[in-house]
């Protein structure tokens, strides 16, 4: 019977010690909390301490379990969000290739106009390709490892921009593919955006300093102002390919010494810095980017806007002045200066005035509301673009772009290293910050082009020349007062002089220009000089002697000039092109007789009355400018000293202009009314004189210096421009 009863309870202690087992393995599998020790205990029917080994072994057991099973979902659940991460990424590349090829990418909009945050996006999928050089690049940036481009080279030496010229060799992460020609130009683009931020401190201290060098004319706040301005941009370069005479993009500088580089070599000077950058890209669109330096020092913007085909070309499809140093703070010279711009060249050009003062700033601004211009810029120096803080540290800590300020690019004690000059890294700077701007309207032609429409979606009327211009913003009294013809300067209305409303339409006669200054397109002085003009000896920097004065009016250049141009030729010429030649005259000079041809309207008429020889039925104004430089009051004065027979009669009116031209608060120009009684004449295609309307009609102009007290020594007399406007 006890055995019985024994072999009963040891089998049902081996009965509790397996469900015992059974529910520890269940336990050990399941990460739900064991219960307390007390039910433990009495459910299975064991010791105290026997269940504090035995839990102590399971909690061992089961927290081993518990991580391996955590760290198991976490591998799950790390793979699941990479595999999503994955599936967002092939949509947005997806996306991001659909709006490319439709021509639109963000980076297409002007950096200037839009926001930080937008502009910290504006290479993306640059970024996302380069991400592992991020960070490294960044630190690079401040501590100035990346160095400079060659920019010193000569310009004309163009090449096309490879790794090593842009991008400090960092390559992208994908080959270029040669039968692409696109894709490599968005390349290129994108490492000159690249070494645009390497140079000049980072992506986001590059945005923030762009922003302050470009000011548009248009709103940054309005997005279809801003897509509409640069789109008119990229029209102009569209445009460019349809060219007659050559597939060309004519980009004008015209200025002071500023923009010549004095203190620098010409090429070194920011027209060039830019043409450098940005020839590689017209390269690949098949346009030839023709970069013309035009600049003269020490002139003002008038009588140089009176000749803009002359200097500039009529060809232009972007002109420019700088304004910041010699033109005070009105905008009136400006303003004539655009309309002249607008009315005179064959095109509606771009304006890229290199000057921040407000009131400027603002006539651009006003022109852009009016219609007139389309997709204008002001560009800041140095001093209100670049940060103090940058310059203040010390020279290997600041970004390349900021190394060797102070340094200019001739040797050292060239003529026009002065303060109030740009050196060599400030040219390149402002050549960077105009291409970065191009780069942008190049991106959206590019777009164009891979939709087809570069020549059937662009509205040609929109660039073509204007023949109406609306009212002056300007103040203007039109008036007969030949001391201030305003129509020579910004035109005339169509309507009465009296009770003209703001929604009047303004026209110019056509003005023409014949100068000695040089660089000279077309258009030279010396082409309407018929007699009295003794051989020129070529030699600008050759003195002139006394018997050359006696015998004829003479191409000489004043005494300051020539001896400002020998000091730049000691040290290799510096590749300046500017010189401000003149006619010279003394009373032993004898006549100079001068023709001009009428080179406005064709006439609709017949010329059969005796009124038609008049010259007032064919010209209109007619101005003389001596050479701008100051030689002492003993100096010629032509409103006093010199004579005009004009058409065979002496002008008994010549005045000095009042409200144009004039350099250092001396008046330079001339207003020499054409008497009524002036008669034109005709010649032919042979130089023969005879009737007939088909022919060239022309005025003779004879000119003598008539005060006997004026000497070469004291200041000979001089004829650096004549302008006249036909009708």
């Amino acid at each position: 019977m006890f055995v019985k009863r024994n072999r009963i309870l040891q089998k049902k202690q081996q009965n509790q010690q397996q469900n015992h087992r059974m529910q520890r393995r269940k336990k050990a599998t399941t990460p739900t909390p064991i219960g307390n020790k007390a039910d433990l205990m009495n459910d299975v029917g064991v010791n105290k301490g026997s269940f504090v080994s035995r839990n102590s072994k399971m909690a061992s057991s089961n927290n081993t379990s518990r991580k391996t099973q955590l760290l198991r979902g976490d591998r799950i659940l790390a793979i699941i969000m990479l595999f999503l991460v994955f599936v967002v990424c092939v949509i947005i590349m997806g996306m991001w290739d659909i709006r490319s090829f439709n021509g639109y990418h963000k980076s297409t909009m002007p950096i200037f106009g839009v926001s930080l945050n937008d502009n910290d996006t504006l290479l993306d999928h640059e970024d996302k390709k380069k991400k592992t050089t991020t960070t490294t690049k960044k630190k690079k940036n401040m501590r100035g490892s990346i160095r400079n481009n060659d920019l010193q080279n000569n310009v004309h030496d163009q090449q096309d921009i490879t790794t090593k010229d842009i991008g400090h060799g960092q390559q992208d992460n994908h080959e270029i593919n040669d039968d692409e020609p696109n894709d490599a130009t968005r390349n290129k683009i994108q490492r000159i955006r690249q070494e645009f931020y390497d140079r000049y401190g980072g992506q986001t201290e590059a945005m923030f300093m762009l922003k302050r060098g470009i000011i548009p004319a248009w709103s940054t706040n309005d997005d279809k102002a801003v897509s509409r301005a640069m789109s008119h941009t990229a029209e102009r370069i569209l445009l460019a390919k349809q060219n007659d005479d050559g597939k060309k993009f004519v980009m004008s500088f015209g200025g002071y010494s500023v923009t010549v580089g004095r203190g620098n070599y010409y090429h070194q000077s920011y027209p060039f810095v830019m043409e450098k950058i940005l020839q590689p890209l017209f390269k690949d669109l098949d346009l030839d980017l023709v970069v013309r330096n035009s600049a003269i020092g020490g002139i003002p913007s008038f009588p140089y806007g009176w000749c803009l085909p002359n200097f500039l070309g009529k060809d232009s499809d972007v002109v420019s002045w700088d304004y910041g140093m010699n033109e005070g703070q009105d905008a009136d010279a400006f303003e004539s200066y655009l309309r002249q711009s607008v009315a005179t060249l064959d095109k509606r050009p771009m304006m890229i005035s290199l000057d921040t003062k407000r009131s400027r700033v603002n006539m651009l601004k006003a022109y852009h509301d009016n219609g007139v211009l389309l997709d204008s810029i002001a560009v800041g120096r140095g001093d209100v673009v670049v940060k103090k803080e940058i310059l203040q540290m010390k020279e290997e800590d600041r970004p390349p772009g900021f190394q060797k300020w102070n340094e200019w690019g001739a040797p050292k004690g060239s003529p026009g290293q002065s303060n109030w000059h740009p050196k060599l890294m400030e040219h390149e700077l402002i050549g960077w910050m105009i291409a970065m701007h191009f780069v942008d309207a190049i991106e959206i032609a590019l777009g164009r082009i891979e939709q087809g429409g570069e020549i059937t979606q662009i509205d040609k009327s929109a660039h073509a020349k204007l023949s109406l211009l609306p009212p002056p913003v300007s103040h203007v009294v039109q008036s007969d007062n030949p001391q201030t013809p305003s129509h020579l300067l910004f035109g005339v209305a169509l309507q009465s002089n009296t009770n003209i409303s703001d929604e009047s339409a303004w026209h110019m006669d056509p003005v023409s220009c014949r100068t000695s200054f040089l660089p000279n397109i077309e258009g030279g002085l010396s082409d309407i000089v018929v007699s009295g003009l003794t051989e020129d000896v070529g030699d600008d920097l050759k003195s002139r002697d006394d018997s050359q004065y006696s015998s004829g009016w003479v191409v000489d250049v004043g005494k300051v000039e020539r001896e400002t141009k020998r000091k730049v030729e000691k040290v290799g010429g510096l590749g300046y092109i500017d010189m401000k030649n003149a006619i010279y005259g003394i009373p032993q000079s004898g006549t100079l007789r001068l023709a001009i041809p009428h080179e406005g309207p064709i006439h609709d008429h017949f010329h059969d009355e005796d009124s038609d020889m008049l010259a007032s039925h064919w010209f209109d104004t007619l101005v003389f400018c001596e050479v701008n430089e100051k030689r002492g009051d003993r100096e010629c004065k032509p409103e006093t000293d010199m004579t005009f027979i004009v058409g065979g009669v002496e002008s008994k009116s010549v005045v000095q202009i009042t409200n144009a031209a004039a350099y250092l608060k001396k008046l330079i120009c001339i207003n020499v009314v054409i008497p009524e009684e002036a008669t034109i004449t005709h010649r032919n295609a042979n130089g023969g004189m005879h009737e007939g309307d088909e022919d060239v009609v022309e005025l003779t102009i004879d000119v003598f210096v008539s005060n006997s007290k004026v000497t070469r020594e004291n200041g000979a007399c001089s004829i650096s421009h004549v302008v006249w406007q036909s009708h």
